[in-house]
């Protein structure tokens, strides 16, 4: 409780009396602690609209944060799925360079030909995979085409099939004639004997597979000039020669 200020006494209750004027002096007020109330209406106002305004402002950063929080998770993969692709591609790159992948080598072995209602041509290769740490896979697509005297008499398709590492394969080539008229030097060669110079183009698409690092896909463009003594039975390969581009 406040300490109350001493009452004037008496005397001094009447300045007025007798017709006097007498001066008043008030006692000092004592040193201590003093309790102030203030009525609770100044005291529970509404806040001035100043505070909803700068409560809205904080509220915003709020949000974007929860929106780059939603969307963060989905960066992150992209990126993390990106990273490990271009990794993939890195090894796969720096495993062939460091290989030095080299084009398998091809020798033709014989040349048949046959002919019921049209002439075939059963062509024997020799395919030499020369790639000690990677297997060759001979896609589906290849085309292979039988030339005499720079014109066509025969076409068909490239096998598809595996070669292992380091290894040699036999191949069966089979060309189809039926669309072309049988020249005479290739039918007497096949009746009897006559030397018959031929060339044989292909075009090969293969992949390279080089072990956990997968594949690398090319394409094999091969000449070959061959002569032959005979295109029958007993026939023999007198010359020939392959190039790969």
């Amino acid at each position: 409780m406040a300490e109350r200020a001493p009452h004037l006494t008496d005397e001094f209750s009447n300045p007025t009396s007798n017709n006097q004027i007498q001066t008043l002096t008030l006692p000092a007020f004592q040193s201590g602690t003093y309790v102030v109330q203030i009525p609770k209406d100044q005291v529970y106002r509404v806040p001035p609209p100043e505070n909803a305004r700068f409560v809205e402002r904080l509220s915003i950063p709020v949000k974007n944060s929860k929106r780059k929080k939603c969307c963060s998770p989905f960066f992150c993969c992209c990126s993390i799925t990106i990273s490990i692709i271009i990794l993939i591609g890195l090894a796969i790159t720096i495993s062939f360079l460091f290989l030095r992948p080299k084009d398998p080598k091809f020798s033709i072995q014989n040349v048949l030909v046959k002919q019921k209602n049209y002439p075939t041509y059963n062509i024997t290769l020799n395919v030499n995979n020369r790639n000690p740490k990677a297997g060759i896979i001979y896609k589906q697509g290849g085309h292979a085409s039988l030339s005499f005297r720079q014109q066509e008499i025969a076409t068909g398709k490239y096998p598809k099939f595996y070669q292992e590492r380091d290894s040699s394969s036999l191949i069966g080539v089979l060309l189809d004639g039926s669309k072309f008229v049988l020249p005479k030097e290739i039918e007497k060669s096949r009746k009897s004997r006559g030397i018959v110079s031929l060339s044989l183009n292909m075009d090969v698409p293969i992949s390279l597979k080089n072990g956990i690092f997968g594949a690398k896909n090319a394409k094999l463009v091969v000449a070959c000039d061959l002569t032959v003594d005979k295109l029958a039975k007993g026939g023999r390969v007198i010359s020939e020669a392959c190039q790969t581009d």
